[in-house]
């Protein structure tokens, strides 16, 4: 049952959706219209100015970067003459192929500096409520306590009250050697981030945004280092990119390249504009295809369900929906392929792969695809990280990658998303365990 709760209540989405209140109602903010293949703007919403300046102006842009809280060289959809000749079919199939397959993973850094004895870690969670948030910290946690450090999760509640930056705050008065926060986008915490550089305590941040990457970007660096996910992504920025065009490459794949497509983008966040970057990049190739792009944020995501609804209806051609992040699935947008209509026709690909998404795969419950991704390999990424730091060396590239998973490929029959590769076998014998 939905219950309708206050802005303060709804305004804990962190850099992921996956740590969204699915309980939350707002009003919605979906744009009446919608962005075709090559356009870069949707029509006008209500709560903005035909020229695009949202109500809250500068202020929301700061606000939702503080909650807010990837390309391949793959090409699905050949020209028509391509198709007609089966070219553009063996191109689909072998963009899947990689898909699915490993290629996109490394490994973790084969040797480390010797780790630093008797360090106080302290890890501020993006939200134990959250798998997501949960999974991530819980990683990091113990992965410190494997070379030997006391490590404290704090609990970022999604932000809420000000969580985060109350979280980083008591690390500070705890007197700990390093922080370690996970999801969070340094302009949610600069005033906090400050004050710890002065008490000389370590900051490591890991799958969020530093103060100069993403949408929110004000060209200061501010946490003393970032993960940095693989070779070939450098950033968490680059990484979303690459798995919002995956997840563009999974549409045409499976279409043909003749895919008809409703993406919700995620707007306001660095995420969510990662995201449809790399997704809108990788579509505009496919001329064969269409993208109509409704819009949800922080305020209207407890209505996602209903911008989804009204997208197929105002839409009856579309037969694909693109979803950023998987609690944007759960939130409804799941619920509302799965009560259309046209159920049997629509397709849905989601985020990350967590539990219950890849539950809602197995049994075809308005989800047919996620792009999967290691949560948990980044929280040991961001221990290997401090274990650099603490030795005045640069982050190691940490070998992550990601995988399209639906039912005819890379399902797990149970359980959660795994990486293939032991990740953490490895960075133990990096770290000499």
């Amino acid at each position: 049952m939905a219950v309708q709760v206050g802005p303060a209540q709804c305004l804990t989405l962190v850099n992921s959706a996956t740590y969204l209140r699915p309980h939350c109602v707002q009003v919605a903010a979906i744009r009446p219209g919608g962005t075709r293949r090559g356009a870069t703007r949707p029509a006008h919403v209500a709560g903005e100015d035909p020229g695009g300046t949202t109500v809250a102006g500068s202020r929301q842009i700061q606000g939702v970067a503080a909650i807010g809280v990837l390309a391949l060289a793959l090409s699905a959809c050949g020209s028509s003459d391509e198709r007609s000749s089966g070219r553009g079919a063996d191109t689909t199939t072998a963009a899947l192929t990689e898909l699915a397959g490993t290629g996109t993973y490394g490994r973790p850094p084969a040797k480390a500096p010797a780790v630093a004895g008797a360090k106080k870690v302290w890890i501020v969670s993006c939200g134990q409520s959250a798998i997501g948030c949960q999974t991530g910290a819980e990683a990091a946690k113990k992965a410190a306590e494997a070379v030997g450090w006391t490590a404290q999760i704090c609990d970022g509640k999604l932000n809420a009250g000000g969580a985060f930056a109350g979280c980083v705050r008591q690390g500070i008065a705890a007197k700990v050697d390093a922080i370690v926060t996970e999801a969070i986008d340094c302009v949610a915490v600069k005033e906090p981030l400050g004050e710890a550089k002065a008490a000389k305590i370590t900051t490591i941040n890991f799958w969020g945004f530093d103060c100069d990457t993403g949408e929110s970007a004000t060209g200061e660096k501010l946490f003393t280092e970032s993960v940095v996910p693989s070779e070939k992504y450098r950033t968490n920025e680059a990484y979303q990119q690459a798995i919002g065009a995956a997840r563009a490459e999974w549409v045409k794949a499976r279409s043909g390249g003749t895919a008809n497509v409703i993406e919700l983008h995620f707007t306001g966040t660095n995420i969510g504009a990662a995201l449809h970057e790399g997704f809108q990049r990788r579509m505009k190739e496919c001329a064969s295809c269409e993208v109509e792009t409704v819009e949800v944020t922080h305020q209207s995501f407890g209505n996602t369900r209903q911008i989804i609804e009204s997208a197929l209806l105002k839409n009856p051609q579309a037969n694909w929906v693109a979803v950023p992040l998987d609690s944007l699935v759960l939130a409804g947008a799941g619920q509302a392929v799965a009560g259309s209509p046209r159920r049997a026709d629509v397709k849905l690909i989601g985020g990350e792969g967590l539990p219950p998404n890849l539950g809602l795969i197995r049994q075809n419950q308005g989800q047919s695809a996620a792009i999967g991704q290691p949560i948990d390999w980044y929280g040991w990424a961001s221990i290997d990280t401090l274990i650099r730091a603490f030795a005045g060396e640069p982050p190691a590239p940490s070998g992550m990658g990601f995988q399209v998973i639906d039912s005819e490929v890379s399902l797990p029959g149970s359980g959660p998303y795994r990486a293939p590769v032991d990740f953490m076998s490895a960075y133990r014998r990096a770290w000499g365990l």
